[in-house]
């Protein structure tokens, strides 16, 4: 009886100790890697956003009007 309740206490323990140093970083990584992509997915959306409104300056024909860098 002693025997049994040692070894379901270990197996406990082990049980605990796998999810705890392997599932739990899988979980986190997953998590942050889902954030990343849509932090990126935004800064996307918000790119393609902003040339839209630049292609309205487009003048059709040969001339190209550029912004001069200062």
């Amino acid at each position: 009886m002693m025997l049994r309740f040692v070894l379901f206490l270990l197996i406990i323990f082990l049980l605990i100790r796998f999810m705890m140093r392997f599932l739990l970083p899988v979980f986190k990584i997953t998590r942050m890697t889902h954030q990343k992509m849509n932090e990126m997915k935004k800064q996307m959306d918000q790119m393609q956003h902003n040339t839209g409104k630049r292609s309205g300056k487009h003048i059709d024909g040969d001339f190209i009007e550029y912004e001069e860098i200062k």
